[in-house]
């Protein structure tokens, strides 16, 4: 299993490499608009896109893992600022998107191609986790360490390597050994480009003396850590603390990737298992509310027939009153403030629903803080609608960085699925232009039993102008390639046998 894994990520790989050209084009388009979201975010990611596509591969033995890693080396180097993780994973995905962009292009390339570009970032988005919510599991070792007093500790700090200097994380003090938290707060603000600096400021903020003992600096990949002994550390203690926090960091990263790669397998094998538009809809709605952490959900997809968001389930909110909205989209605030990133896969967080929605949606169904996923075919670069989540009525919530990048996969998921029956979607929630009259259906019929433009015209005692115009009519109102198109969507639709 683990050869035809690595031999998928290596097919991403190729594929990448031979798409370099038209992708760094495409980057720089895309440049032009994301320069006004974050000028110094969008400057350091096109640094590590430079150090990607550029960087010199054996051709005969490339190394995926080596390669990923090293962007994995960099992103933590310059992504350090928490609150611009959610901002680099969706940059991310703009460069996954580019990539499937540039393969639909090409009539030889096929759904394995795709799937090998899909992995090979999957991979890398694997490692952005690792760099999520550790300091909280920091906080929790370093505690447990100090109080089973296997090791003598007055206090140990985590000091975190960046790109030009160190900075303090955390800093937990034994329980015998007690420090105003105002004082620890102001550690965890501390920043010094020699970490034997940052060594001796704690020192005096916390008031441990080390006349008796040195403070001990432990490097542990990137972190350091820094320990303030209350009695001497043998060479084996100190390899001890090293190999426990070491150990601590795998299994948190361990225990990340499995709990995102087993909702979204969840997911998946919850969407596989529908037969029809209700079920396929229905398990949507449910399965972002079972496998993720909200309570309530409502989907509203986009009727390009006549530029509508139309609604079309919910869960645990009412279907009949969700299926009542249709709102000229472009008109609303959160498609025109948002609609770039919606069309790029990132989910969206809003403390304040009425940022974004009309007044009186907010109030008719008491939002509060609110997620809007989008629904995106990243195959074929399609943003279908969007999914509403939130933690029920009159309930403000927070987000944490890890449930929005699972977020990115189950909007895909789900666009995926939604590809798959459009056009019966469209056909059941629709407007009455969607719908084909008697005469067209007779006209579609005929051409789906195979008979030509005067066939059809003799049979039905028509011109062939007539059912020329008829054909015409059918390709518009089905979005149809051609006639023979029109025949398979209307088959699709139950529109014709």
């Amino acid at each position: 299993m683990k050869h035809k894994i690595d031999q998928l990520l290596l097919k991403g790989l190729t594929l990448l490499f031979e798409h370099k050209e038209p992708f760094l084009k495409r980057w720089k388009h895309q440049l032009t608009k994301l320069n006004y979201q974050n000028d110094d975010l969008v400057a350091r990611f096109e640094t590590i896109i430079e150090m990607a596509i550029m960087k010199p591969v054996d051709e005969r033995n490339p190394n995926v893992d080596s390669l990923i890693f090293s962007l994995f080396t960099e992103w933590q180097a310059r992504f350090s600022k928490k609150e611009e993780e959610n901002e680099s994973i969706f940059l991310l995905t703009t460069i996954e998107n580019l990539f499937h962009q540039l393969l639909a292009q090409k009539s030889s390339t096929t759904f394995l191609d795709h799937q090998a570009v899909h992995s090979f970032f999957s991979r890398i988005l694997d490692q952005t986790f690792l760099s999520q919510n550790v300091e909280a599991q920091n906080q929790k070792w370093l505690k447990s360490i100090i109080s089973t007093n296997m090791v003598p500790i007055k206090w140990v700090a985590v000091v975190k390597k960046n790109q030009q200097d160190y900075q303090v994380e955390t800093v937990i003090c034994s329980d015998s050994y007690k420090v105003d938290n105002h004082l620890l707060d102001i550690c965890t603000s501390l920043k010094a480009g020699e970490i034997d600096h940052l060594s001796l400021a704690i020192q005096k903020l916390v008031g441990a003396s080390s006349d008796d003992y040195e403070i001990i600096q432990i490097p542990c990949i990137n972190d350091n850590l820094l320990i303030c002994p209350d009695d001497l550390l043998s060479g084996e203690q100190i390899s001890f603390i090293k190999g426990m926090y070491l150990r601590q960091l795998k299994l948190h990263q361990l225990e990340s990737k499995m709990e995102w790669k087993d909702a979204s397998l969840l997911f998946l094998q919850h969407l596989i298992r529908t037969k029809s538009v209700d079920d396929g809809l229905n398990a949507i709605t449910r399965g972002l509310v079972d496998y993720m952490p909200f309570k309530r959900c409502a989907l509203f997809l986009y009727n390009h027939y006549v530029d509508k968001g139309i609604g079309v389930s919910g869960y645990n909110v009412s279907d009949f009153t969700v299926q009542q909205i249709k709102e000229e989209i472009f008109t609303l605030p959160l498609i025109d403030k948002y609609f770039y990133s919606l069309t790029h896969s990132q989910p969206l967080y809003f403390s304040n629903a009425l940022d974004i929605l009309p007044k009186r949606y907010v109030q008719e169904y008491q939002l509060k803080s609110l997620v809007v996923l989008p629904i995106f075919v990243p195959t074929k670069n399609k943003l279908l609608g969007i999914a509403l989540l939130d933690q029920g009525a009159e309930t403000p919530f927070e987000v944490l960085p890890e449930t929005m990048t699972t977020l990115i996969k189950f909007g895909q998921y789900a666009g995926e699925l939604l590809y798959s029956i459009w056009d019966e979607t469209l056909q059941q929630f629709g407007c009455p232009q969607t719908i084909l009259t008697l005469r067209e259906k007779e006209v579609l019929q005929l051409i789906a039993d195979g008979a030509s433009i005067s066939e059809a015209a003799e049979k039905l005692h028509l011109s062939s102008y007539t059912v020329r115009d008829y054909v015409s009519a059918i390709i518009q109102k089905l979005a149809a390639k051609n006639r023979t198109d029109a025949a398979v969507k209307a088959i699709k639709m139950k529109l014709i046998s």
